[in-house]
């Protein structure tokens, strides 16, 4: 997994990768390793909190975009309060109470990493939730159960060891990042973890059912979950697993191309030698209508984003622009990577900010190029530069999207620049640079598709692929 950094213009090139996939691999971003037992003074988990609100006042691009400083700063000294109450802590009872107050600046790509993290899978002592849920229809429906005790994928959970369902979202998303429609959906995705972390790591849950069914689901330790879900992967594989190919490509039948973009976090020449292979077989197929799908892509390099619209899209089109702060902070950051920091980046004074404007593309001549008819597929999954390419693409006409709106908003922000809190070392994260879609903001919405298809839990139960469909049935009714 890699974060692109962007150094130079235009705003095509590259968009910071996000967030909880990148956690996995939290240890290539300097997260620091401490004695799970170490306990913390008062005074130096103050001094923590105080330094982080320093660094993000300093070097996030729009801190209080979504809350006033005033807020944010009684949320703080509400904070210090409780740690003053409570003594010396460790670092994940520290994490308990700090998390809310990144959370409360509401931006994605500003998090604090969970201590877990930094354990070694054997040395977690935590039993979790061995189950894995999705938020749907404004319901938890179990998507995979690994426990001991026989749960259906598609049950709807109503409560957890007395917790009903409407508070567990509310209370996990206290610990999770993004506006509150991005905490609300992540907040199911990550239950499995939140049900052990935020709910005092029981050994065992008790889970209620919206049929009236109830059980007593045994935590288990992470390695055995782990175990679990791979024998489960490997049982439901009907073939070999081979290196991921950022595209998928099947033909439908009826001069129907279906494509899956699943990432953009690829190295770019040799995704663009992939698009000529796959717009290749799609020439000598004849086919006359393409279905693209980013509902699951998490973004990477905006530049792979680009150059996949260059293949179906000849006409001009405005890209995003982008306003970038200048901090002592990210300076040092690039110059301890032996990063080249831009002039024209230097020569603001900290708080000073470089801006672009929407720049135009032309494309330019390009043999493969399609020319029929294309459908986008788009998701809440959609993220980063994924969710760019949607946006570009809805903004300029450039193709009909379906599918449900993203959770994050078009407006959003990127470039994270990572640092560790000195007493505690837990590793937090802080945005520095804006982007804005061609069409500009619209409020805190995300892009919003062409033909909005909402997903149901009756339709998750039985498999139907209710996106895919509707396109499918669009291009039939077209045809």
């Amino acid at each position: 997994m890699r974060i692109w950094t962007q150094l130079t213009f235009p705003v095509t090139q590259t968009r910071t990768l996000l967030f909880l996939i990148i956690l996995f691999t939290c240890s290539a971003f300097g997260q620091s390793t401490v004695d799970v037992n170490q306990r913390f003074t008062p005074e130096q988990l103050i001094e923590d909190v105080d330094f982080y609100i320093k660094t993000l006042e300093e070097a996030h691009v729009n801190p209080y975009a979504h809350i006033t400083a005033k807020e944010f700063q009684s949320r703080a000294n509400q904070i210090k309060s409780r740690i003053r109450e409570q003594g010396a802590m460790t670092q994940k009872e520290f994490w308990l109470l700090f998390t809310p107050l990144v959370s409360a600046v509401q931006d994605s790509h500003s998090f604090v990493v969970e201590p877990r993290f930094s354990l070694k899978p054997e040395k977690d002592t935590t039993k979790y939730f061995p189950i894995r849920t999705v938020y749907i229809d404004g319901k938890i429906v179990v998507k995979e159960s690994f426990a001991d005790e026989k749960i259906e994928k598609g049950a709807v959970i109503t409560s957890i060891n007395g917790v009903k369902s409407d508070e567990i979202i509310q209370k996990l998303s206290e610990h999770l990042f993004g506006i509150e429609r991005e905490r609300v959906e992540s907040a199911a995705l990550w239950l499995w973890v939140g049900a052990a972390e935020v709910f005092g790591r029981p050994d065992e849950f008790a889970v209620s059912f919206a049929d009236g069914k109830k059980a007593r689901v045994k935590g288990l330790h992470l390695p055995e979950i782990i175990q679990r879900e791979n024998a489960a992967r490997a049982a439901n594989s009907a073939m070999p697993q081979t290196n991921e190919s950022p595209l998928e490509l099947k033909l439908l039948g009826n001069g129907v191309a279906y494509l899956n973009s699943t990432t953009f976090s690829y190295d770019l020449e040799k995704y663009k030698s992939i698009l000529k292979d796959v717009f290749t077989q799609i020439k000598s197929a004849d086919v006359k209508t393409l279905i693209i799908d980013v509902r699951n892509n998490r973004g990477g390099n905006s530049a792979l984003g680009d150059a996949l619209i260059d293949m179906f899209n000849a006409k001009p089109y405005r890209h995003y622009s982008m306003k970038w702060k200048r901090s002592d902070q990210f300076v040092e950051n690039l110059k301890g990577k032996n990063l080249p920091v831009p002039d024209n980046y230097m020569a603001l004074r900290p708080g000073e900010f470089i801006s672009t404007q929407s720049p135009n593309v032309n494309p330019g001549n390009n043999p493969l190029r399609f020319s029929g008819r294309v459908f986008i597929l788009g998701s809440k999954e959609t993220f980063s530069s994924a969710q760019m390419f949607l946006a570009v693409i809805k903004d300029n006409g450039l193709a009909k999207i379906i599918g449900e709106e993203t959770k994050t908003p078009v407006c959003n922000t990127g470039e994270i620049y990572f640092f560790n809190l000195p007493h505690s070392k837990l590793r937090t994260s802080v945005s520095v640079k804006y982007w804005m879609p061609p069409a500009g903001c619209k409020d805190a919405r995300g892009v919003v598709p062409d033909l909005p298809v909402v997903r149901r839990v009756a339709d998750y139960m039985s498999g139907r692929d209710a996106i895919l469909e509707t396109a499918l049935n669009l291009i039939k009714k077209e045809s």
